[in-house]
């Protein structure tokens, strides 16, 4: 005799389970975002001197500059490669 009020609850329970997962919720896509440090600013030396020998210090100042803004640039290129073969993309 018992059984059949629990079996009627539960029948009851699934039903209203059952009702809640029939509309799921829209899929948000994820945003994936670069690691922060290819965001830092580009150091741009100033030319402070007034001899030759100063311009070929300044030369070398800009140089080692390029040679980080270009290896930020390659891995920011990496990054875009990499995210791009990951599931769930953005294109």
């Amino acid at each position: 005799m018992r059984s059949k009020p629990v079996l009627a609850l539960l029948s009851l329970c699934l039903i209203l389970l059952l009702t809640s997962c029939a509309q799921r919720p829209p899929s948000v896509p994820l945003l994936r975002l670069p690691p922060e440090t290819l965001f830092q600013p580009c150091e741009q030396p100033l030319f402070m001197g007034k001899s030759w020998g100063d311009a070929v210090s300044y030369s070398l100042q800009l140089q080692h500059s390029l040679k980080i803004c270009a290896g930020r640039i390659d891995r920011l290129i990496e990054w875009r490669r990499q995210a791009s073969l990951l599931p769930g993309r953005l294109n």
